[in-house]
C-alpha cells in the first residue's frame, strides 16, 4: 500500500468525482483509476460503485474512509515529529571572526563545512579581536578565530596560519614595482603611513620612521578600512599578506617588495574553550584547509 493512494482514495470521496480529483491532486484521470484501482485490490475490497462519471461509496469504502484520514494524519504527524527531533539535534555553534578576516577564505572554509555537515548550524560574527575572550567567555561564541592568541589560561589558543608581512601601496599607472632604496624614498613622500591597526606593525613602522624622519603616519584602527583606503590612493601600510592576497592578484594593490629590514609575521589562532568536543570537526577542517 502507497500512500499516495490514500491521499488519492481521499480526494476522490470528498469530491465525489475522479475529474475533479485529478484537477485538485494534478495527475490525470486514468492516474486517479490506477491508485484506486491498486488500492481496491491491496484491500482485497470494492471502496467504489462506479455508474459513468459518477461514482458512489461501497460499504467498505464508507468504513475505510475515516481510517485513511487516520493513517495520513499518523503519518504526517509522525514525519513533523521527526523533523522536529532532527532540527533540536541540530549542532549549533556560533563563531567569531575578526574584521580582518572577512574577505580571506576563511568563510569559504566555514560555508564548506556547514555543507559537508549538515547537522551544524554556524552564526558568523565579525567582531573586533580584543573582545574575542569576553564572547568566549560569556558563551557567546564558540569560537574566535583572530590574530594572535589569548593571554587568558582558561581559553586555548592554537595557531594555524603564520603570514609574512607586506608594505602595501596603491596601484601606480605606468609605474613598474621595483626593489629600490629610491622607490621607497618616492612612496613615503607621496604617501602617509597608516598605523594602529596590528600590534605587529608597530616594530617595523617605527624602523621606517626612524628611517624616514619625514614619514606621516594616520592612525587608523581597522585593517579592513585601511586596505580600502589604499586601493582609494590615499595612503600605504604594512598588512598581512593573507588578507591582501587576492587583491594584489585582481591588480587593485601593489606590493614594494621590503628589504631595508626584516618584517616580522602575523600569526593568525583559533581561540575555544579546549573541552568543547563539539567543536572538534571544525578545528580539524581548519586545520587541514589551512596545510594544503
Amino acid at each position: 500500500m502507497e500512500i499516495k493512494w490514500l491521499k488519492t482514495f481521499i480526494t476522490a470521496v470528498e469530491t465525489g468525482n475522479f475529474r475533479v480529483a485529478s484537477e485538485k491532486l494534478f495527475i490525470s484521470q486514468p492516474s486517479i483509476t490506477v491508485h484506486i484501482k491498486q488500492l481496491e485490490e491491496s484491500l482485497n475490497v470494492q471502496l467504489f460503485e462506479r455508474h459513468h462519471t459518477q461514482i458512489k461509496l461501497t460499504s467498505a469504502g464508507r468504513f475505510y474512509y475515516p481510517l485513511a484520514l487516520n493513517i495520513i494524519k499518523n503519518i504526517d504527524e509522525s514525519r513533523r515529529a521527526v523533523q522536529l527531533l532532527s532540527q533540536q539535534n541540530k549542532i549549533q555553534l556560533a563563531v567569531a571572526i575578526s574584521p580582518l578576516l572577512a574577505e580571506t577564505n576563511l568563510p569559504q572554509i566555514i560555508y564548506q563545512f556547514s555543507i559537508d555537515y549538515p547537522q551544524y548550524e554556524i552564526d558568523i560574527i565579525v567582531e573586533d579581536s580584543k573582545y574575542m575572550d569576553e564572547l568566549i567567555l560569556s558563551n557567546k561564541v564558540h569560537l574566535a578565530i583572530c590574530i594572535g592568541k589569548s593571554k587568558m589560561k582558561k581559553i586555548h589558543s592554537e595557531k594555524i596560519s603564520s603570514s609574512p608581512l607586506k608594505l602595501i601601496y596603491p596601484i601606480q599607472s605606468g609605474k613598474e614595482t621595483t626593489t629600490d632604496y629610491k622607490q621607497l624614498q618616492e612612496l613615503i613622500e607621496k604617501y602617509p603611513l597608516f598605523t594602529g591597526h596590528l600590534e605587529e606593525t608597530m616594530e617595523a613602522e617605527t624602523l621606517l620612521k626612524k628611517e624616514f624622519p619625514q614619514l606621516r603616519k594616520r592612525a587608523i584602527k581597522q585593517s579592513h578600512i585601511i586596505k580600502q583606503f589604499i586601493k582609494d590612493g590615499l595612503g600605504m601600510a604594512f598588512l598581512p599578506h593573507s588578507i591582501i592576497e587576492q587583491d594584489l592578484n585582481d591588480g587593485l594593490l601593489t606590493s614594494y617588495h621590503f628589504t631595508l629590514f626584516y618584517l616580522d609575521s602575523v600569526d593568525l589562532y583559533m581561540r575555544h574553550i579546549r573541552e568543547d568536543e563539539k567543536l572538534l570537526p571544525l578545528l580539524q577542517a581548519i586545520r587541514e584547509a589551512n596545510t594544503r
